[in-house]
């Protein structure tokens, strides 16, 4: 085991694991990819012909050389290169906060990892059936980002997608090596807390928190698709690494 894998895989006090990831594939039990309901009917399902999938010692990694799904007209099939949801809804508790966390390392292949908008690797919590709101920390080779989005293809809420970067917390512009990764739901104070190695890149008060949330991973573009054309393929990929699936604070 490297110094590296030593580290991330160190105990956090309180956490329990969501999934050991130990067997060749991902347990159908626990994971399933997404569906995207696409506004002509049926659904998208964002998992790219080109990626290479690994599972195992505690870890899940996805490999994509080369992006190749696109669409021309509904935004998040474009932009969605990758998703898998867990199939468990966590109850977020009404009188104290609830963290999700994996350890997460992320490298861009091709491409400028300079702008996220081109390629980028998440770890999300999120409400897709009722609140549609979305909590993700992700990021590039070089930058460490938060997400948050209210999402209103399927709700009646007004969207926003906001991706925030804390410019003076400092990861050495490496996000390629396993770090920790949290995000942190309170619904008793109604805020949401982005955390990577234990400092904080964003958070966020008076905010919706919904009642049970889903965790989930992926690699996204970001590019806004401009006169009936994507722009999300560019000879670009991505390789990242999800590890050790954990949960604090709500019944598991």
């Amino acid at each position: 085991m490297t110094p590296e894998t030593q580290a991330a895989a160190a105990p956090h006090d309180g956490f329990i694991t969501y999934d050991e990831l130990r067997e060749p594939d991902l347990n159908a039990a626990r994971w399933s990819p997404a569906g995207l309901p696409l506004p002509t009917g049926g659904d998208h399902i964002p998992l790219d012909p080109n990626a290479e999938l690994s599972v195992g010692e505690g870890e899940v990694r996805v490999t994509i050389p080369r992006f190749s799904l696109s669409h021309n007209t509904f935004q998040p099939a474009d932009s969605a290169k990758y998703l898998i949801f867990s199939t468990r809804q966590f109850e977020l508790p009404p009188d104290r906060p609830a963290t999700f966390a994996v350890d997460l390392a992320v490298k861009n292949i091709g491409g400028e990892p300079g702008d996220f908008r081109r390629g980028m690797a998440a770890f999300h919590a999120f409400d897709f059936e009722v609140s549609k709101r979305v909590f993700a920390v992700c990021g590039t080779s070089t930058r460490v980002l938060a997400l948050h989005e209210q999402l209103g293809a399927w709700g009646a809420a007004e969207p926003f997608y906001h991706v925030v970067e804390s410019p003076y917390v400092d990861f050495d512009d490496d996000f390629t090596r396993l770090r920790a990764c949290e995000i942190t739901l309170d619904r008793s104070r109604s805020t949401a807390a982005w955390r990577v190695d234990g400092r904080t890149v964003y958070e966020t008060h008076g905010t919706l928190i919904p009642e049970r949330v889903r965790i989930g991973f992926g690699i996204w573009t970001m590019l806004p698709i401009r006169d009936g054309r994507s722009r999300s393929l560019d000879g670009q990929g991505m390789n990242a690494r999800w590890r050790r699936f954990r949960v604090r604070g709500v019944d598991a």
